[in-house]
């Protein structure tokens, strides 16, 4: 039974029995029992006035409570602004009053605290990831640095083992870099070097190869998915490419090699780098400015001076 229920039962029942009892006992002209009855109606009203007084703050004040709770909860499922509304502040507000106003004003203050943390924490991720963008890349030529790098052939090699396709990896040295520096001066060197970090680039697959700078003038290319010939093309176009707009004479010797993953990528991967190495080794024995392959010794590779043969420095796996 509801609050108010209970109230209107209580109210009734001490409003009308005893005026019934009383003009009952008049009736039968019970005079000394009336008195009685009185008495007894007045004590058992003074005994009732404590839960009546319950009841009746219950019924006054339980609409405002009830408002109360459901604003609190609304506030503790994230809703920071309910419809709650409220009459202009005065200077002798009832305590509920100020109790609604001051629990409105907390439920404000968390959600701008809430959303100046949000906003806090989506520039800090912002800045994270640009920071992580940032340590992966060189800061003079653009193209990713060592640690891409060798992130990058670590997830490559991987890859390829899991799929039972071949890696492919180029590295790049520049010929003749010291004779610019020499000559021209570093910030010539410096130009040369963001020139062929912008050849690498154009040169190859945005978001699926890898062009990186080793180091010094030591550069390169992680293939993702490409076939020896596609690499090769590369390989030429970078060199050519290269080649028309150095200056100083300085040229590209470029290594291939390929392996197909294995059970350890790490081996894998060093393997990798050790054949690339040599083949570029080998280009600059052969002359320079030309792509040689570690996995087939007797292809011919196209150079600057005409026709050469690219010598392996080893084989691929």
């Amino acid at each position: 039974m509801k609050v108010e229920t209970k109230l209107a039962v209580i109210l009734f029942a001490l409003l009308t029995l005893p005026l019934y009892g009383a003009l009952h006992l008049t009736h039968l002209g019970l005079h000394q029992e009336l008195e009685t009855a009185l008495a007894v109606a007045f004590i058992v009203s003074v005994m009732a006035l404590k839960p009546l007084g319950h009841l009746l703050g219950n019924v006054i004040f339980m609409n405002e409570i009830r408002a109360i709770n459901r604003f609190c909860t609304q506030v503790k499922q994230g809703n920071y602004a309910p419809e709650w509304p409220l009459p202009p502040e005065g200077d002798d507000e009832h305590e509920l009053m100020r109790l609604k106003r001051n629990l409105f004003w907390m439920a404000h203050a968390i959600s701008s605290r809430e959303e100046r943390l949000r906003s806090a924490l989506d520039v800090t991720s912002q800045s994270m990831q640009e920071f992580e963008r940032l340590s992966l890349v060189d800061g003079l030529t653009g193209v990713g640095n060592r640690r891409a790098f060798e992130a990058g052939l670590r997830e490559a090699v991987a890859r390829c083992g899991q799929e039972g396709t071949a890696c492919r990896l180029m590295l790049i040295d520049c010929d003749g870099f010291k004779q610019v520096n020499d000559r021209l001066g570093h910030a010539a060197g410096d130009r040369l070097l963001v020139n062929l970090g912008e050849i690498l680039r154009s040169s190859t697959r945005a978001g699926a190869d890898l062009p990186f700078r080793f180091g010094g003038d030591e550069f390169g290319v992680v293939f993702g998915r490409a076939g020896r010939g596609a690499v090769l093309e590369a390989g030429e176009r970078i060199r050519r490419r290269f080649a028309e707009q150095a200056v100083a004479g300085a040229t590209l010797s470029i290594g291939v090699a390929e392996c197909a993953g294995g059970d350890d990528p790490e081996k894998a991967a060093a393997r990798l780098k050790e054949q690339a190495d040599a083949a570029v080794y080998a280009a600059k024995r052969r002359g320079k400015n030309q792509v040689v392959v570690a996995w087939d010794p007797d292809r011919p590779a196209a150079s600057s001076g005409g026709p050469r043969r690219a010598v392996a420095g080893g084989t691929g796996g």
